[in-house]
């Protein structure tokens, strides 16, 4: 085979597994911020944690009223700790991002991107 041709086959072998291991890690992500709280099945990202921080300051920590992934209502009867199960989850997955992300980033081969 001639010699630019492998090269440009192992670059786009290359480029498809950064690929992949990327859409592997975004769904990590996903699943790492679902949250399941009282039955209902909630997203763990910046606007449902600032909502749930804004109906915390607004109610003084009374029980609250979310609506869920599936649109079903959902009565929250611990805000605080919602509040804090979705910090939790979003810190995680983020911090597991970034690790994640900067390892792909330095893989300059297949190899080393899948960890052998």
């Amino acid at each position: 085979m001639d010699e630019r041709l492998s090269k440009a086959l192992e670059f786009s072998n290359y480029r498809n597994t950064i690929e992949n291991q990327k859409h592997n890690l975004r769904a990590r992500v996903e699943s790492l911020t679902t949250v399941t709280y009282n039955n209902g099945t909630f997203k763990a990202d910046k606007s449902t944690i600032s909502f749930v921080k804004t109906l915390i300051d607004y109610n003084n920590g009374d029980r609250i009223a979310v609506v869920d992934e599936r649109t079903n209502p959902i009565e929250i009867e611990n805000p605080q700790e919602f509040y804090e199960d979705l910090m939790l989850s979003y810190n995680a997955a983020m911090n597991e991002f970034l690790i994640e992300s900067k390892k792909l980033a330095k893989a300059r081969s297949i190899k080393k991107i899948m960890d052998w």
